[in-house]
């Protein structure tokens, strides 16, 4: 009896290890709480939709109470193994499998709707569902009701239906299960979250004016594009908030609401218009996305406008249309405008800084260049920073946060608003041209991010497009051959680009670039105060003309000038007038330098909003969307500035449009235009100096003058000319009198000396300067 029951407790305990262990096992759980199996994820979670014979791979994990991952052996269960078999390792067939515990072959089955779980421990999956169908031959998208417009106003929803059909053109929609849908381009319209939709349909909902495809797609077949549009903007009416009229005046810093009146084509009012806010003087005023215009710290005017600018509204149309704003009644019965004039007014001039570099260096082995700060004063000599190559050119971008510095060995920028002044180059390498960006800037984007250059140095010539807002992305390198000016649309839609070959060229991130022969080879280029078109000066001979910005349309010339103009500066004050509820008429006064004169011309243009379908384009030379000239004359006679004919080293337009300022070869003076008397002063360089290089604030209180006594020819690098004494930046103060003072540079190793490691006979003098914007 003893031994027996000795026995008997040994079994028993065994069987009590046995169904602990089996416990642990088989539940995947210990004996602490909350470790046990408490929820299973199936993946794919959606529903899926499989071709017959085609298979999918799912995968199941569990959690326990606390979150954590418990391990434990995985069921796979399809609910009709008719349409789906699902293997042991969780492979599921669109039929049935040769071998669940090793499937190798999948014959297919009927079509129809299975749903698969995963269990583990006794605890289930939510289904995924599988439709399982016949192979898709085509879907096609159509509309749930049919539209009865020809498109869609931003913020109108509208279901549209994917059908499927197989072998035979039958519909097999009902076995197919969901649709994935997308469209291209993007943001014209916006997928809607609906619940409750046949799984066939979708509703979407106008976003922004434009054009678009949309796509449905099943097991690896996609749709025939369906095309959809969000209606296009029709017409862009600006006001005032508050003030009747065209014209505003805020002090500098001060601020001032636009409001946009956006119709579609429709006729329907836009609340979230995509518009793009202009300003013609971004150094005078700036605008927010909003029409909020903020005045700087430099007195002036800007022409402030708005726009549908492609690619952020009339999305997808090619080629890109924009539409420019445009005068008429808007909705409220009051007269708006394509144009707001705003004046900002400065109580105190600000003090201004200029900085200058020089070209002596001449690209010679060990010889460094440096750039000053120069500022009238006791000090005059400020901030310095050494270059790595030597420069041949010094701009500002609008924004005056930096100087730009173009060389034969690739661009340099300096932050001149950084506490610690550095130069960087936009390459590490100085090889190839077109990864360095050598050459000469020739214009800035409004905004300061991009900046034109152009190389005519590399043999074929090219221009270069850096973008200091994508600074990582390669320049945009374009084929131009002598290039000599350039400017950007106030949208940054198009830059125009003229040559000395008599080409015009135009780039667009929108459109492929183009080019039409223009008479002459131009020189100025000057964007209208709408951004609608173009002044090329000299093209043709004498006269100037102007160019469609939409489609190169060429809008005719101006009456013949008495001399062939150079350069061609609109004055920032217009005169519009409503002439109807849908058209206004612009009236420009321009000002054209053509040595030895200075001559005004007057240019009227009408600028209608769309009417007719077929005007909805930028193709061709037939399009309405572009304004045309009423009249464009030259004011005769000419104003002569009484130098006799002469080469301008720099010369500009006052921020209020009241002074013209000239500084020319040879002209030991800064002649001073004024605009409103047409009479010319000048104000005499100290020492009879010989200008070299100039620049003025924008108000034309200080004008810097980069100037030599005595020039001559450099031997060793004909036909350079070096100064050789006396060199020095002047500045004239034209409300104290003239020439105020003079900065002189010495010649080397000092710490006012330009550049480095030159001999005496070699000296370093400045005949860059260029004058920080405020």
């Amino acid at each position: 009896m003893h031994r027996s029951g000795t026995g008997f407790f040994l079994i028993f305990i065994a069987l009590v290890s046995l169904a602990v262990l089996s416990g642990c096992v088989g539940k995947g759980t210990s004996t602490e709480p909350g470790t046990g199996v408490l929820t299973v994820t199936l993946a794919p979670a959606t529903n899926v939709s499989l071709e017959l014979g085609s298979t999918q791979n799912f995968t199941a994990s569990a959690r326990n109470g606390s979150g954590g991952a418990v391990i434990g052996v995985v069921q796979y269960k399809s609910d009709n193994n008719a349409s789906l078999t699902i293997s042991s390792g969780g492979v599921a067939c669109a039929g049935a499998w040769n071998s669940l515990s090793n499937p190798t072959v999948c014959t297919p089955g009927v079509a129809g709707i299975a749903n698969v779980t995963a269990v583990i421990n006794g605890v289930s999956s939510a289904p995924t569902t599988v439709y399982v169908h016949q192979h898709i031959q085509n879907i096609q998208i159509t509309p749930v009701d049919i539209p009865t417009d020809p498109c869609f106003s931003q913020g109108v929803t509208w279901n549209f239906q994917a059908t499927a059909y197989g072998a035979n053109k039958v519909d097999i929609t009902n076995t197919v299960g969901n649709f994935a849908w997308t469209s291209s381009p993007a943001n014209v319209l916006t997928v809607d979250d609906i619940v409750g939709l046949p799984n066939n349909q979708i509703q979407v909902t106008a976003k922004d004016p434009g054009m678009t495809t949309i796509i449905a797609s099943a097991s690896g077949t996609t749709s025939t594009p369906f095309s959809y549009t969000t209606c296009l903007v029709k017409s862009i009416k600006l006001q005032i908030q508050g003030i009747s009229g065209n014209s505003t005046t805020i002090n500098a810093g001060g601020a001032k609401t636009l409001l946009a009146d956006v119709v579609d084509t429709l006729g329907v009012s836009l609340t979230k218009p995509s518009l793009t806010w202009s300003t013609s003087n971004p150094e005078v005023a700036t605008v927010s996305t909003a029409g909020v215009v903020t005045g700087r710290q430099e007195a002036g005017a800007a022409n402030i406008s708005a726009s549908c600018t492609p690619p952020t509204c009339n999305i997808g149309v090619l080629p890109g249309m924009p539409i420019y704003s445009s005068g008429g009644i808007a909705a409220n019965g009051q007269p708006a405008f394509g144009v707001i004039t705003t004046h900002v007014t400065q109580t105190k001039p600000p003090v201004a800084t200029a900085w200058t570099a020089t070209t002596d260096c001449n690209n010679l082995f060990n010889c460094t260049s440096v750039m000053f700060a120069v500022t009238a004063g006791s000090t005059p000599i400020g901030s310095s920073v050494v270059l790595p190559y030597t420069p041949n050119s010094l701009m500002f971008n609008p924004g005056g946060t930096r100087a730009y510095l173009g060389s034969d060995m690739g661009l340099m920028f300096v932050d001149v608003s950084a506490q610690t002044l550095t130069v960087s180059t936009i390459s590490s390498a100085t090889t190839p041209c077109n990864v360095a960006v050598c050459g000469k800037p020739l214009a800035f984007s409004a905004d300061g991010n991009k900046v034109v250059v152009s190389d005519t140095t590399t043999i074929p010539n090219q221009v270069y497009i850096f973008d200091a807002a994508h600074a990582t992305n390669p320049p945009v390198d374009l084929l131009i051959d002598g290039a000599t000016s350039a400017a950007f649309s106030p949208d940054q839609m198009k830059l125009f680009i003229v040559t000395n070959q008599g080409k015009l060229y135009v780039y667009s991130t929108v459109d492929a670039m183009l080019s039409v022969p223009v008479a002459a080879p131009a020189q100025g280029l000057a964007f209208s105060p709408d951004g609608s078109f173009a002044y090329i000066a000299g093209a043709p001979e004498n006269e100037v003309s102007g160019v469609a910005t939409c489609n190169l349309k060429d809008m005719g010339a101006s009456s013949a000038l008495a001399s062939n103009p150079l350069l061609v500066f609109p004055l920032p004050g217009i005169e519009e007038n409503v002439t109807s509820p849908d058209q206004s008429v612009i009236q420009q006064t321009l000002m054209a330098l053509a040595p030895p004169n200075v001559q005004f011309l007057t240019a009227t243009f009408t600028h209608s909003v769309l009417g007719q379908a077929d005007q909805f384009t930028c193709d061709g030379a037939d399009s309405q969307t572009t304004p045309t000239f009423s009249s464009f004359q030259a004011v005769v006679p000419p104003v002569n500035l009484g130098q006799g004919d002469f080469v301008p080293l720099y010369s500009r337009l006052t921020g209020d449009g009241s002074q013209f300022i000239v500084v020319a070869q040879n002209i030991p003076a800064v002649l001073v235009f004024d605009v409103a008397s047409g009479t010319t002063s000048a104000f005499p360089l100290a020492d009879g100096d010989v200008p070299r290089a100039a620049t003025s604030t924008l108000d034309g209180t200080q004008i810097f003058v980069a100037a030599c006594q005595t020039l001559a020819d450099d031997d060793e690098t004909p036909p350079y000319q070096r100064c050789i004494d006396g060199g020095s930046v002047h500045i004239v103060n034209v409300q104290q009198g003239g020439d105020i003072q003079q900065v002189p540079y010495t010649n080397v190793n000092t710490g006012d000396s330009m550049c480095s490691n030159l001999d005496a006979a070699h000296p370093c003098t400045p005949n860059l300067v260029a004058v920080r914007p405020q």
